[in-house]
């Protein structure tokens, strides 16, 4: 009989589950639109981002949640020939309201919450990216990215570009939280200028691929780390402000004033990162690619 219970109560607790778990695919067509831009609010679970070669279609998307939390709100107007599309869920918290009483985000709500995002490579398209918790693989490749915001609090995140990016990305805004990261391929994004702000998390920016024009970048350090890779073929200046609390670690530079370093192979590089550097608690490494 005890026996008979328990499986019963497994059974009903599985069907429980997957009642209150549902799917929705918002499927948008491309028209006239020669711009878009994109706003994301994802508050839990895991998000994957990634282009689409379907002829036709802006957005391709898969999105899984929680049937009494975070369903997905989907948004999309045009403005002339822009396209203004938004995407987003209830704000996190770690605690969520069920009925009456309170309890407490677990591990199997955030797997029971994915969105799968799938973006068309025709036109150029403006992202700003807010994560709260869970974990992010957002991969630009193939995408034509005019602007990239991206705002992380408690998430896991990597951010690929694998291959040249065909619009300058005029402004990249990086913000960590607690979570971690992981920004690789920005010589194939083709970019223009950076700003990292990082609390008590990491992040990792690779500058690998073919940089194709002289970048600037500001990074402000709280109590995380961030940590610096670069082609040994790129020069890089740094600009400091740091207190004797803080960790500037610089791989074969030179020390040209009080706060500024240039990298050994200044005069003979053609192509060259600016970087003025800001650290509280925390540290920032700069080492090379080989």
């Amino acid at each position: 009989m005890k026996l008979r219970i328990i499986i019963l109560s497994v059974l009903f607790g599985t069907l429980l589950w997957a009642e209150n778990v549902r799917t929705e695919r918002h499927n948008i067509p491309l028209k006239d639109e020669e711009e878009l831009d994109v706003n994301i609010g994802f508050g839990l679970g895991e998000l994957e981002l990634r282009s689409h070669d379907v002829d036709g279609y802006l957005l391709r998307s898969e999105m899984t949640y929680s049937h009494s939390y975070y369903k997905p709100n989907v948004e999309y107007k045009t403005l002339g020939n822009r396209g203004r599309l938004r995407m987003f869920t209830e704000k996190f918290d770690k605690y969520t309201i069920v009925g009456d009483r309170e309890r407490k985000i677990s591990r199997e709500d955030r797997d029971q919450n994915r969105w799968r995002l799938e973006f068309t490579r025709k036109i150029p398209i403006y992202y700003s990216i807010d994560l709260g918790l869970g974990e992010g693989r957002l991969d630009f490749t193939d995408l034509r990215v005019r602007d990239l915001k991206l705002q992380c609090g408690l998430s896991d995140v990597t951010v690929l570009f694998e291959k040249d990016n065909k619009e300058i990305l005029r402004s990249l805004n990086v913000g960590t939280g607690l979570g971690n990261v992981d920004v690789k391929g920005l010589g194939f994004a083709n970019i223009e200028r950076f700003n990292v702000e990082c609390g008590l998390g990491s992040t990792e920016l690779v500058f690998n691929g073919g940089i194709q024009q002289d970048i600037r970048g500001k990074v402000e350090v709280g109590l995380g780390s961030v940590n610096i890779k670069v082609p040994d073929d790129i020069a890089v200046e740094v600009r400091s402000e740091s207190s004797f609390l803080s960790s500037l670690n610089l791989h074969g530079f030179d020390r040209i004033s009080n706060n500024l370093y240039r990298s050994g192979n200044w005069k003979s590089a053609k192509k060259r990162i600016y970087m003025d550097i800001e650290i509280g608690l925390g540290s920032v490494d700069i080492s090379w690619l080989d």
